[in-house]
C-alpha cells in the first residue's frame, strides 16, 4: 500500500476543501458589501451606464492618455461587473417621474467605479468557485503578514488543474480571425466612408455644441444620417453570431431582417453620437467623457422618430425595441447569468430611455438573440432545426470544383432496419480517394457563464464521442466501400475514412478534456481558415492542419492572470510569483 501517495491525496483534498470554504466565505462578504448599493433607480442606472461607457470607450476617446499599470488592471477587471451592476440598479418596476438630468462629478464617479469593480470581483469569484468545484482550477490558501504588520492576510492562490482550462479561447481566436477577414475584405468601402467623413467634418463640427458646460447638443441632416447608417452596416457585419438566424427567418411574427434594420439604425445613432462626443472632447479637454457619451431621450419621441426614419409602423417599432432594451421585463433573462448583457438601450422609467454605447459597440446581436430566444421559444427551436441547411451550403462552397464530390443530405446509417446514427455531411477527394464524414453541431454561442459552458460542453462532447464510436463500429461491420456506395460517390476503390466534428463557435470547452482522438475536432472558423488558406491540400493534410491549429491555439492560451479581493480574501489567479508563507 502506497501510504505516501494516499497522504498526498488527502493533503490535496484538504487544500481544495479549504480553498472552497474560504472563497465561499469571501463571496458571502462580497454580496453583503454590495447589498448597500442595491437601491434601484433611474439616477443610479444612468450613472452606472456612464461608468460602463467610460470603461469601454476611454481608449478610443483619449488614445494618447498615459495609463498606469494599477489603473489599467482596475479598469480591465471592472469590465466583468456589468451584469451584477445592472441587476442591482435597474428598477424592477417603472415609475412615471420626469427624468432628472445631472452632470457626472468626481464624487459620484468614484462611487460608481467602486460599485462596478466590486460587482466584477463578485462575478469573477463566482466563476472561480465553479471552476474549483469542477477541478478546472486547484486552490491553496496561504497566509502572509499584512503590509502594516498588523495581523495576517489570507491569499487564495488559484492555478489551472486541467489542460482544457480556458479552452474557450480557441473558439474565440477563430471568431476573431473571421471578424478580421470581414474587416479586411471591407477595407475599400471603409476608405470610401473615411473620405466622406473628411468632407463633412467641418459641417459636423458646426452642428454640435456643449450646453451648460456638460450637456451634448447636436443636429443632423439626411446626408449625415445616411453616412452613419452606411458605417453601421459595415461595422455590424464584422460582429459574430448574427448568423444564428437568417434574415428571412420568421420570429415573433416578422422576419429577422426587421430586427436588423432597427438594430442598424440604433448603431448608426450611436456612431453619430460618439463622433459628436469626440469633437467636443477635442474642443473641451476638461469635460469628462462620462458627460459626453451616455445619453437619454423621451421614449415616445424616440419611438416615433425611429418609426419615421425607417418608414415603419410605430407599434411594430415598439414591439421590436422590447427585444433590444434591458428593462424590468427582461432583467433576469439578461443578467441572472454571466453572459454579459450588451444592452443597446436601458429603460429605468416609463417615459425615458437611457442610451449607452458599449453594448452596440461590443456585440448587440448576443443581447437581441438571447431576448428573442426567451420571448419566442417555439419560433427559436423551429429556426434551430432548419439552420443546418445553411451551414451545409457554406461547407459545400469550400469543396467546390471537380476534385471534390459532396453529399449534403443527411444520411442515416442503418443496421438490421434500425437507425444507429447519421452523417451530416460527407466529401470525397477524388485525387486521394479519401472520404471525410462530418458531425456538425450549431450551438448557441457561450462565453464565461458556468452553467451554459457545462451544458454545452457536456452535450457536445458526449454526443460527438458517441457519434464517433457508432460510426467506427458501423464501418467495422459494413466497411468503407459500402458507405461510399450508400453516399452515391464514385467508385475509386475502398476509400480512407476520416471523421470530423465541427462546432459552429466552439469545439473545446474548459473542463472537458475527453475528445475522442479518432476524429478531428474544430470550430467552424478554424475549419474555414484552414480550407481557404490551403484549398489544394488533401483531407488528411486538412486534418493535420486543423490539429496543428488547435494545438497552437492551446499553447498560446493566455488565460487570465489576476489579483483582486473577494470580501476579505485576496485571490491570485495564475500568479507569476508569490511570496512564501
Amino acid at each position: 500500500m502506497n501510504l505516501g501517495g494516499m497522504g498526498e491525496m488527502t493533503r490535496k483534498k484538504n487544500e481544495e476543501e479549504s480553498a472552497l470554504t474560504h472563497l465561499r466565505k469571501g463571496l458571502e462578504d462580497q454580496r453583503s458589501y454590495l447589498s448597500g448599493y442595491e437601491q434601484p433607480s433611474e439616477v443610479l442606472a444612468f450613472e452606472t451606464l456612464r461608468a460602463l461607457d467610460d470603461l469601454f470607450f476611454r481608449d478610443l476617446m483619449e488614445p494618447g492618455r498615459a495609463v498606469e499599470e494599477n489603473e489599467r488592471r482596475f479598469r480591465s477587471l471592472s469590465t466583468w461587473g456589468v451584469n451584477h451592476a445592472l441587476r442591482r440598479i435597474v428598477p424592477r418596476s417603472l415609475t412615471s417621474r420626469d427624468f432628472k438630468d445631472f452632470p457626472s462629478t468626481t464624487t459620484i464617479q468614484a462611487q460608481a467605479d467602486d460599485f462596478i469593480f466590486n460587482c466584477a470581483a463578485l462575478e469573477l469569484g463566482e466563476r472561480y468557485e465553479g471552476w474549483l468545484r469542477e477541478g478546472i482550477l486547484s486552490g491553496e490558501v496561504r497566509c502572509h503578514p499584512k503590509p502594516d504588520g498588523e495581523g495576517t492576510l489570507e491569499v487564495l492562490v488559484l492555478r489551472p488543474a486541467r489542460s482544457s482550462y480556458s479552452d474557450e479561447e480557441i473558439g474565440l481566436s477563430g471568431l476573431n480571425w473571421s471578424s478580421r477577414r470581414i474587416t479586411a475584405n471591407d477595407r475599400g468601402r471603409e476608405r470610401q466612408l473615411e473620405q466622406r467623413h473628411r468632407k463633412m467634418s467641418r459641417d459636423l463640427g458646426q452642428r454640435v455644441e456643449l450646453i451648460g458646460g456638460w450637456r451634448v447638443s447636436f443636429s443632423s441632416t439626411p446626408e449625415i444620417d445616411s453616412y452613419f447608417m452606411d458605417w453601421a452596416r459595415l461595422y455590424l457585419r464584422r460582429i459574430h453570431s448574427q448568423e444564428l438566424i437568417a434574415s428571412d427567418d420568421m420570429i415573433g411574427g416578422r422576419p429577422f431582417s426587421r430586427y436588423l434594420e432597427v438594430l442598424t439604425a440604433l448603431s448608426a445613432r450611436s456612431q453619430k453620437h460618439i463622433a459628436y462626443a469626440a469633437i467636443l472632447r477635442a474642443r473641451y479637454p476638461h469635460v469628462h467623457i462620462r458627460n459626453l457619451l451616455t445619453s437619454h431621450i423621451g421614449r415616445e419621441t424616440f419611438v416615433s422618430s425611429l418609426a419615421e426614419f425607417l418608414d415603419a409602423d410605430t407599434e411594430e417599432i415598439e414591439t421590436i425595441l422590447k427585444s433590444i432594451t434591458l428593462s424590468s421585463e427582461n432583467l433576469d433573462v439578461h443578467t441572472s447569468g454571466s453572459e454579459t448583457a450588451w444592452a443597446p438601450i436601458v429603460q429605468a422609467s416609463e417615459g425615458t430611455l437611457l442610451l449607452p454605447n458599449y453594448g452596440l459597440d461590443i456585440n448587440p446581436f448576443l443581447f437581441l438573440l438571447a431576448d428573442l430566444r426567451a420571448r419566442h421559444e417555439r419560433d427559436w427551436f423551429r429556426i434551430a432545426n432548419d439552420r443546418e441547411g445553411r451551414w451545409i451550403d457554406e461547407i459545400c462552397r469550400l469543396f467546390d470544383g471537380p476534385r471534390w464530390q459532396t453529399h449534403g443530405r443527411n444520411l442515416m446509417l442503418r443496421s438490421n432496419g434500425r437507425v444507429e446514427t447519421d452523417i451530416d455531411f460527407a466529401v470525397l477527394d477524388r485525387k486521394t480517394n479519401e472520404l471525410a464524414l462530418f458531425q456538425m453541431k450549431w450551438q448557441h454561442p457561450i462565453g464565461f457563464d458556468n452553467r451554459a459552458r457545462r451544458s454545452a460542453g457536456k452535450n457536445f462532447i458526449e454526443e460527438s464521442n458517441r457519434w464517433i464510436e457508432t460510426v467506427n463500429s458501423w464501418l467495422d461491420r459494413f466497411g468503407a466501400a459500402e458507405l461510399r456506395k450508400r453516399l452515391g460517390f464514385e467508385d475509386l476503390g475502398t476509400p480512407n475514412v476520416r471523421l470530423f466534428v465541427l462546432g459552429r463557435y466552439h469545439a473545446h470547452y474548459a473542463g472537458f478534456d475527453n475528445h475522442d482522438s479518432r476524429a478531428v475536432w474544430s470550430d467552424w472558423a478554424h475549419f474555414q481558415r484552414a480550407r481557404s488558406h490551403a484549398p489544394r491540400r488533401s483531407l488528411s493534410q486538412l486534418a493535420s492542419d486543423l490539429r496543428s491549429a488547435v494545438n497552437q491555439s492551446r499553447s498560446t492560451k493566455r488565460g487570465e492572470s489576476l489579483i483582486f479581493s473577494v470580501g476579505e480574501l485576496a485571490v491570485a489567479l495564475n500568479p507569476s510569483s508569490i511570496p512564501e508563507q
